[in-house]
């Protein structure tokens, strides 16, 4: 299965460069998402869209990664 990385020919930095702006990106979106729970409370709302979100989308991934390795494929 070929990655985007892949796919445009990056080399060893790139990729790492890539991986990186991921992680990067992925931390600066939790960053947000926790401010967004914390402001909820602070204005006296429960936030539970918010707060359901993260696991309902970890388990979603967890099901997509067994539906993917599973064996036989």
């Amino acid at each position: 299965m070929k990655t985007e990385m892949d796919l445009i020919g990056m080399d060893e930095r790139q990729r790492e460069g890539w991986l990186k702006a991921n992680r990067g990106t992925l931390i600066a979106v939790g960053v947000l998402w926790i401010g967004m729970i914390v402001r909820e409370f602070a204005a006296g709302n429960v936030p539970t869209f918010l707060i359901v979100m993260v696991p309902a989308i970890a388990c979603l991934r967890l099901l997509l990664y067994r539906w993917y390795t599973r064996s036989g494929r």
